[in-house]
């Protein structure tokens, strides 16, 4: 094959392959080194392509409102907005998005919370990043795709249904803590999670209970043996 022939087969393989559709994902986290590695390793992927990425809840909403999205790949900590606030926000704006979350997180409670929501996938970040493909791979099929320890977790739930009012053994442990007059910051030091975590809890804690404040859920605490 001639040099001239070379050159103009490169330019119109280069050109097929930018013509091919690729999946559009919204990337959140508000970690910047991961942020950047997980979009290269995305956009190295054929058929996938970071069209967006935010660091805070807010501006991923806004970004949801600007454009369409085919999947949405988002910590479950998330600066403004929860991840699980964040995937019901997206899920209202854009009912076919896929959710894939991309978590430390293996806390039952947490799991369960986002399985309501209906996510398609959870990776956990000490995974290897073919987990992350295969559950890209398989949201865009119509599959789920759960980490190992998650599917594990999710064997537990269901084999343990939660009554939708009942405090988790997390959600118990927080509120223990919030009796004894913990702020969030100190309970995220003693359970060695993270603030954000805590507040979620706490958020839940209250929808739980039916409590709009604490001294409603302190007299909730020891109406019900709690403490």
């Amino acid at each position: 094959m001639s040099k001239r022939r070379k050159i103009w087969f490169t330019d119109w393989f280069d050109r097929t392959l930018d013509a091919v559709e690729k999946h559009s994902v919204l990337l959140v986290d508000d970690h910047r080194i991961l942020l950047e590695g997980v979009k290269n390793l995305i956009n190295g992927l054929p058929g996938f392509h970071v069209k967006a990425t935010a660091s805070a809840g807010f501006e991923a909403l806004t970004l949801l409102k600007q454009h369409d999205f085919d999947i949405l790949v988002t910590d479950y900590e998330v600066p403004e907005l929860s991840g699980l606030e964040l995937i019901k926000a997206a899920r209202a704006a854009q009912p076919e998005i896929k959710a894939i979350v991309l978590s430390m997180h293996e806390d039952p409670s947490v799991v369960r919370e986002l399985l309501r929501v209906g996510i398609h996938g959870y990776v956990l970040k000490k995974d290897t990043h073919s987990a992350l493909v295969e559950a890209l791979t398989k949201v865009i099929e119509n599959k789920r795709y759960f980490s190992e320890e998650i599917s594990d977790v999710m064997i537990h739930l269901a084999n343990e249904p939660e009554d939708q009012g009942a405090l988790t053994a997390r959600e118990r442990e927080i509120l223990r803590l919030v009796v004894k007059e913990y702020n969030s910051r100190q309970i995220a030091e003693i359970l060695f999670i993270s603030e954000r975590t805590v507040e979620t809890h706490r958020k839940n804690i209250l929808r739980k209970t039916g409590c709009s404040n604490l001294v409603a859920l302190i007299k909730f605490a020891y109406a019900n043996n709690l403490v």
